[in-house]
């Protein structure tokens, strides 16, 4: 009964979203989901949701191992208009968005929106327009720069280059056909070139080791060199940064999938998940897989990296400099039309 109630709460939501994503009369929205996706309640909310705006709904349920590389799942996914992907599948490399049946569908035309965070973050960071233009205009000038070079207090120095690379932004909208999104989030960011990284990484305790969805505990070194990180010092957190990207199993896990920086100021740093991502002036970076691709303007990453593992981290108190030109100091955006 309770998961019943939940849902009829969320189809309000999901309603205005969809309204956002630009759902149409006779549209097919697929819902994606597998049996160990935590939100019981939103495919059914979603589904609602749809039908009451005239479109065709459809629950596609994995397993709960799937690679998400058989047939039926590629051609499901290539006959929607808009897809809800709420899954986690395949584990490791950072979700479906990453997966070769994803960009095809986006290629196919497919709007596709990920929705995975706890009802409370979807409220609270519902998307707005503010956020979507502080997405676009920093996705233009990201993609005009060639090199980022990140530093902080605490020792974080290192260059890389993006020569050619597109730039993307996330506000929580996917309106057009050919592009992702993830409700909730607001960021900005791209793929550097893979081999391109050089420098010093301080990941200081406070900061967020998302691919292990906690605060970091102890003080982290990496050493990166040619785009890959050579070495890796510190306490715990050192040893099981170390152990999760070896378990891959290839060295592409060593080497940096994209970086950006958050602009939502209404996400809370105590929630880990895309608030860690969003929080407004922090620095982000992952770590391994970025073959995630997308025809709309300003929407996928173009990466060449094909690593079995994905490792998002977040950071505070940094600076981003673009081609030289300082573009966010501790937090705060040195150029006002980015914040």
């Amino acid at each position: 009964m309770f998961s019943e109630l939940g849902s009829a709460d969320l189809v309000g939501m999901f309603t205005h979203e969809l309204r956002l994503c630009k759902v149409q009369p006779g549209e097919n929205v697929l819902i994606f989901t597998d049996p160990r996706f935590l939100h019981l309640a939103y495919p059914p909310a979603a589904f609602a949701a749809a039908s009451s705006l005239g479109a065709n709904a459809y629950i596609l349920v994995s397993q709960g191992d799937q690679r998400l590389d058989d047939a039926l799942v590629r051609a499901t996914w290539q006959s929607a208009d808009l897809i809800l992907g709420m899954s986690m599948l395949p584990r490791g490399i950072g979700s479906w968005m990453y997966t070769d049946t994803h960009n095809a569908a986006l290629k196919a035309g497919a709007r596709v929106l990920m929705v995975q965070e706890p009802l409370e973050v979807l409220k609270r960071m519902l998307p707005n327009e503010q956020v979507r233009r502080r997405g676009l205009v920093g996705a233009q000038r990201l993609q005009e720069a060639k090199e980022i070079h990140v530093v902080s207090a605490a020792g974080s120095d290192y260059v890389l280059r993006k020569d050619g690379r597109k730039a993307m932004y996330q506000c929580g909208i996917a309106d057009e056909p050919g592009r992702w999104d993830h409700w909730p989030s607001g960021l900005v960011t791209c793929a550097p070139l893979e081999d391109s990284a050089e420098g010093h990484y301080v990941i200081e305790p406070g900061d967020v080791l998302l691919g292990m969805w906690r605060h970091a505990q102890s003080r982290v070194v990496l050493t990166i060199e040619k785009g890959k990180i050579a070495k890796i010092e510190g306490g715990p957190d050192a040893y099981l940064l170390q152990s999760h990207l070896e378990r891959a199993g290839d060295e592409g896990a060593f080497r940096f999938a994209h970086a950006g920086w958050g602009i939502d100021e209404r996400a809370d740093w105590g929630h880990v998940g895309m608030d860690s991502e969003s929080k407004y002036g922090t620095i982000l970076v992952a770590i391994g897989r970025n073959i995630f691709d997308a025809p709309a303007p300003y929407s996928g990453l173009g990466g060449k990296n094909v690593s079995e593992a994905h490792f998002d981290i977040c950071c505070r108190n940094t600076s981003l400099y673009l081609d030289g030109e300082l573009i966010v100091e501790n937090e705060q955006f040195a150029v006002s039309e980015l914040g």
